[in-house]
């Protein structure tokens, strides 16, 4: 584990949550009406961190014992199943309540939502009306799927590219402003920001990012690490305070690569004293329930929401957003020891020993 990246984890989970008080716009605070437009609304650039996270950290755990054949790849493609899947079905059901306007209005295209949704194939579909359906957070679970489909692929092509990866890179970043004046701006959101064939050079990243890590990981640099890192967080706000003089297709895809790469590389060493206060048991136990926290929390903001309008009669300001949050937060961290690490556990230990005694029969 690599403590730090464990723990930013919450930030950026909690930059998504901030992305979903819309309701904060219409607030008669100007404080608060200006913290979401200029600072919550741009929150969705956590979702751009955590597909970068994620091929830097598969590539962390598991790319040297796929390459070398240590560990199998449907092996792999379990212990990922494991992890996303079923917190994936849990949120898909407790959100079928919040979906039955729809299912009364269109039987048919509710069953096909559905569908989509348990086969996390939504984000394939450059509709709102797929991606967006029952656990709208699901849509980036969608992606993960393909990330992990395609990692072993993706290592070997990488592995084999050595010579030729920044030209590589540079034919496929090529791609997006090419698509920029191609494709209308009524379509950017599904193209650029949600779909999965766009949205894997994030992942791309992460991997090559690591592969740089890896080769300078024991190396001695006569460098300030604690400076490196508070450079990171740096250049991260330099980024985030220009971003509304950024065209939206721009943030949507790779304005943010450079800071967010910067920011995992940085960490991943470990050495800074951010590292160090960040690698507190606090911090990454929060860092661990995020994905829960992710999971969860536009689930908790509409079930809220609608109690709200019914019985509660709240104003949709800082202590209806303080609600949410701890009820996330609470859900996220029974979740996480009740649901998450048991049925993780369960599902990685009930296919270990399948594939075990299919190996040994093999072998007599």
């Amino acid at each position: 584990m690599i403590k730090p990246l464990t723990s930013i984890r919450f930030f950026f989970a909690f930059m998504v949550f901030a992305s979903h008080l819309d309701f904060l716009q219409n607030s008669n605070s100007k404080i608060l009406h200006w913290i979401y437009n200029y600072i919550f609304q741009e929150g969705y650039i956590g979702v751009s961190f955590f597909f970068i996270l994620s091929g830097f950290i598969l590539a962390y755990n598991y790319q040297d014992d796929l390459i070398n054949k240590r560990r199998s790849k449907r092996l792999f493609y379990i212990a990922r199943f494991a992890r996303v899947y079923p917190l994936h079905l849990l949120t898909f059901f407790i959100s079928i309540p919040l979906t039955y306007p729809q299912f009364v209005k269109d039987k048919s295209l509710w069953f096909m939502q559905a569908l989509t949704n348990i086969t996390l194939t939504q984000s394939f579909i450059p509709l709102n009306s797929f991606y967006f359906t029952f656990n709208y957070l699901s849509w980036s679970i969608s992606n993960e799927i393909f990330f992990y489909a395609a990692f072993p692929a993706l290592i070997l092509l990488l592995t084999r590219l050595k010579k030729h990866r920044i030209l590589t890179i540079l034919i496929i970043l090529s791609i997006i402003p090419v698509l920029a004046v191609i494709v209308p701006s009524s379509w950017y959101h599904p193209i650029f920001y949600i779909n999965p064939f766009m949205r894997v050079i994030d992942f791309i990243i992460g991997i090559l990012l690591f592969n740089a890590y890896k080769k300078i990981l024991n190396r001695e640099f006569k460098i300030n690490y604690s400076w490196v890192e508070f450079s990171a967080i740096l250049l991260l706000i330099i980024f985030f305070v220009f971003h509304q003089q950024i065209p939206q297709v721009a943030r949507y895809s790779f304005y943010y690569w450079i800071p967010m790469s910067y920011l995992i590389f940085s960490f991943s060493f470990q050495k800074g004293i951010i590292s160090r206060f960040l690698s507190h048991k606090t911090f990454i136990y929060l860092g661990e329930i995020s994905f829960g926290f992710y999971m969860f929390h536009q689930i908790v903001l509409r079930y809220l929401s609608y109690l709200n309008s019914k019985i509660l009669h709240m104003n949709y300001g800082i202590y209806f957003t303080l609600i949410a949050f701890i009820v996330s937060l609470i859900i996220s961290h029974y979740s996480f020891g009740w649901f998450e690490t048991p049925v993780n556990k369960y599902i990685n230990k009930k296919f270990k020993k399948i594939y075990s005694r299919e190996d040994l029969q093999k072998v007599a």
